[in-house]
């Protein structure tokens, strides 16, 4: 059974989800220093690495991880100018920008390692952003959060897009976990019943 343990990176608190099947790892948004992610990984194998968006402050880690393991980095094409500019997170004093090569992602199955799920494009919050579904739990980044969704003011954010892509919510029909890229884990159910965003 898949393990998902969280640890809260970086500046601005980013959820850095580390996921566990046996001696492999998978890692989602990957914020925060390279060393202290090493050191949880230890002597397991990371399959891949998993990006919900482009934003600084959830890739930080991602150039040293991907030098130690040479793992796949999966981002949304439409999400490599945000990720690669190194003007990126300067208002909050740190640099913070990928240099390593991406895997495109696509929308549907993905299977890395042991692991597999299924990514939908959720722009809005970026022009990139995707939302990656498994068994019993969906990482959602920066698209839903507990009570709220992220934000559209910043470059290449969207409301109207954002507004279309919470619809893929209304979908499901089991109530799943939600992970999200900040602040407390949640369900999907409970934020359909009470999330303003999702009452519209």
């Amino acid at each position: 059974m898949m393990e998902v343990n969280t640890y809260v990176m970086g500046p601005v608190q980013t959820n850095t989800y580390l996921l566990t099947e046996g001696d492999e790892v998978l890692l989602i948004d990957p914020d925060g220093k390279a060393e202290k992610l090493l050191a949880v990984i230890g002597n397991r194998k990371l399959t891949g690495i998993l990006l919900t968006h482009g934003h600084f402050d959830h890739i930080k880690a991602v150039d040293g991880l991907y030098e130690r393991f040479h793992c796949p980095v999966y981002l949304h094409e439409e999400d490599e100018f945000l990720a690669r500019d190194k003007s990126a997170g300067r208002l909050f004093g740190i640099t913070s920008y990928i240099s390593c090569p991406t895997v495109p992602l696509k929308e549907g199955k993905l299977e890395t390692g042991p692991f597999s799920c299924e990514v939908i494009f959720t722009p809005g919050h970026t022009p990139g952003s995707v939302i990656y579904v498994f068994d019993d739990c969906i990482f959602t980044g920066d698209t839903l959060f507990r009570g709220s969704v992220g934000r559209t003011d910043l470059e290449g954010g969207n409301s109207r897009l954002l507004k279309q892509s919470l619809e893929f919510f209304r979908q499901f029909t089991k109530d799943y976990i939600i992970y999200p890229g900040h602040d407390a884990t949640t369900t999907l159910y409970r934020e359909l019943a009470e999330n303003y965003y999702l009452q519209k």
